[in-house]
């Protein structure tokens, strides 16, 4: 029996109470009753098409490893949503860390200067022979060198010469020194000391003679941080005065260790011999080593 007959039968019971109403409008209620229905339906069959459209997609797997499809009967649950990603720090750098920089501005640490030179960075006896140093002034701590003068003297801060026998034989016993030393400590500005070496080589090129004397610079092992040595040449005489034909030979070594500079200027022993360029570069690295001590 259709629907429309049931409302038809449905109004017949109720016709001796109620006025029936004219076919054509029964057909319309009808009408939008059935269009009620069908509207219904269609929105279940929606839900269930989407049902089985979940149903049938395939989820991942916990661990990743590839998806698998959803076991019959299981409704899948609504999968939440990701949280938002939070930015991490590098282990490295903990959250208060001070942003690196491109360049340090930490000035370099300021060194000690001495307040003074200590007869200790000079050279002892037990160094040269056994004989005490003595100090001496610091005037004619080179060789004349034709008058020269030197700018770098308006950068040191301190200076002392003192002046010490020496021999080249430990066992000297009886005999006389093999020469005498003027040694002169100078504590210079920050890197203004190499400033006095490079005068030096600048005199002794610009004055090859001066009287009797000559001056040329010569080979020398390196001592300290920076070293030079150069000759001075000239005729040598008895001791009435006279020329005997040959020469004698000072020589002057000068080294900078850091901001300090040391000059051993080799002046000889009454009529003695020559300086010779071995042993004077010897005691220039036992000065070397005195400065150093003194310094650390």
């Amino acid at each position: 029996m259709s629907e429309l007959d049931q409302a038809y039968r449905a109004l017949a019971q109720e016709a001796d109470t109620v006025g029936l109403a004219a076919p054509g409008a029964l057909r319309a209620r009808a009408d939008r009753r059935t269009r009620l229905r069908v509207t219904a339906v269609t929105v279940a069959a929606a839900v269930a098409v989407g049902g089985a459209i979940i149903g049938t997609q395939q989820i991942f797997r916990a661990d990743g490893t590839g998806p698998q499809p959803i076991p019959p009967g299981v409704t899948p649950s609504a999968t939440p949503s990701p949280p938002a990603p939070t930015a991490s720090l590098p282990s490295s750098a903990p959250p208060d860390s001070p942003p690196a920089t491109s360049g340090s501005t930490t000035p370099p640490p300021a060194r000690n200067t001495p307040k003074s030179i200590p007869n200790s960075a000079f050279l002892q006896a037990s160094d040269t022979g056994g004989e005490q140093p003595v100090n001496t002034r610091t005037e004619d701590i080179v060789p004349s060198l034709c008058g020269a003068s030197f700018d770098s003297d308006e950068d040191s801060s301190l200076r002392r010469s003192r002046r010490i026998t020496y021999w080249n034989d430990a066992s000297h016993e009886g005999q006389v020194p093999d020469g005498t030393f003027r040694q002169t400590i100078t504590v210079y500005d920050p890197d203004r000391a190499g400033r006095f070496l490079e005068e030096i080589k600048d005199a002794v090129a610009n004055c090859p003679t001066e009287g009797e004397h000559r001056y040329r610079m010569v080979t020398a092992p390196k001592r300290g941080d920076e070293s030079l040595m150069f000759e001075d040449r000239y005729p040598t005489e008895d001791p009435d005065g006279n020329p005997t034909g040959g020469d004698d030979v000072r020589l002057v070594s000068v080294v900078r260790v850091g901001y300090v500079v040391t000059i051993l200027y080799e002046t000889g022993w009454e009529a003695g011999w020559s300086a010779e360029p071995d042993v004077v570069s010897s005691f220039a690295g036992k000065a070397v080593s005195r400065i150093r001590s003194w310094l650390d």
